[in-house]
């Protein structure tokens, strides 16, 4: 799966125990949809991991950053739909909420 084609990337809100396998992070979504990217981040907001299934199987990544954190989006709904670009932003420890604004700005 490439992650930039997949136009499902949901971001989990709250704090999740990331010690937490590939099975255990896949329970906690319920039924993966197929090609979809999951994100959950600790309590720190300073790693993250990437769950995602495919017709091969379960996969499940790992992204820390040393010396900052990630700006996580919060949703009282638990999960949130990301674009490539804000995926793109979080992951590289970029500031979510400038880049959201700046779209908005845009138009």
């Amino acid at each position: 799966m490439e992650v930039s084609r997949s136009d499902r990337r949901y971001a989990y809100e709250g704090v999740v125990d990331l010690r937490k396998g590939a099975l255990g992070l896949r329970a906690l979504v319920g039924k993966p949809e197929e090609d979809a990217l999951y994100l959950f981040s600790n309590r720190r907001r300073n790693l993250l991991k990437l769950l995602s299934v495919d017709k091969w199987g379960t996969w499940a990544g790992t992204r820390r950053l040393h010396h900052n954190h990630f700006d996580w989006p919060e949703d009282p709904r638990g999960r949130q739909k990301l674009t490539a670009q804000e995926l793109a932003c979080l992951v590289m420890g970029g500031d979510l909420k400038k880049l959201r604004l700046k779209e908005l700005l845009a138009g």
